[in-house]
């Protein structure tokens, strides 16, 4: 998909405390991590404030939708706090709880079981969804983003040099998931092993499990794309 929004209520638990007057104890609104976890603990202590944020954030999202006129159609992802939709929205401001544009995507591609998605802003890439990440795995999303998708045979094209090169680069970086300061690789024999730097230089790429590599990262969106684009083209994926 092209030209895809994001919206989200900026700081939205903060935010509806500060509009209901309650305060949030030995916190800087600025500092993310340090208000999400004081928020955290006051949710934890009193679950009649845990309901009412929640209710008040999904009944919010839920009214700029219904202002906008978004169908299910329009949605991509319905979010918490937010939503991905095919529509810009001109309705995002109210008194209480704006619901703010955060980014515009370019290119975006949500994984076939909509659990997972990569996308290009203009500036960089987004990941999003997908576990145990690693710069080596990142690259092919990367290189997936920059398909030609005006033209199907150049899309089927560049799948497949994709997946070629997961099944026979000799560059171990690719298979690497740096954990610390130790790396996990999935080998044939053994599994998921944990290696160190050393080894990790110098490992046998022959011995990696590449097809549980390419199913767990790549295939998801190797079928949203095939779903999208070719339907009786599913046997390549």
């Amino acid at each position: 998909m092209r030209d895809v929004y994001l919206y989200d209520i900026t700081a939205c638990h903060y935010t509806i405390l500060q509009q209901m007057n309650i305060n949030v104890p030995n916190v800087d609104p600025n500092d993310k991590l340090q208000r999400n976890t004081q928020i955290g603990l006051m949710m934890r202590d009193n679950p009649n404030l845990t309901g009412l944020l929640r209710n008040v954030t999904i009944s919010t999202v839920s009214e700029y939708l219904l202002r906008n006129n978004i169908v299910d159609d329009d949605i991509i992802i319905r979010q918490y706090d937010g939503v991905i939709v095919t529509k810009l929205l001109r309705v995002t401001t109210d008194q209480y709880l704006p619901l703010d544009l955060q980014s515009i995507f370019q290119v975006f591609l949500i994984s076939s079981d909509r659990t997972r998605y990569i996308a290009y802003d203009g500036q960089k890439n987004i990941i999003k969804g997908v576990p145990y990440r690693y710069q080596g795995m990142d690259e092919m999303f990367g290189k997936i983003l920059r398909l030609n998708y005006i033209n199907k045979s150049a899309i089927f094209k560049g799948l497949q040099r994709i997946k070629d090169e997961i099944f026979e680069s000799d560059d171990p970086s690719l298979f690497c998931i740096q954990k610390g300061e130790k790396y996990s690789v999935f080998l044939k024999n053994f599994g998921e092993t944990e290696i160190s730097q050393t080894l990790a230089d110098h490992m046998d790429t022959s011995e990696v499990d590449r097809i549980k590599y390419y199913d767990f990262y790549i295939r998801p969106f190797a079928e949203s794309i095939c779903l999208e684009f070719l339907n009786d083209r599913k046997g390549f994926i």
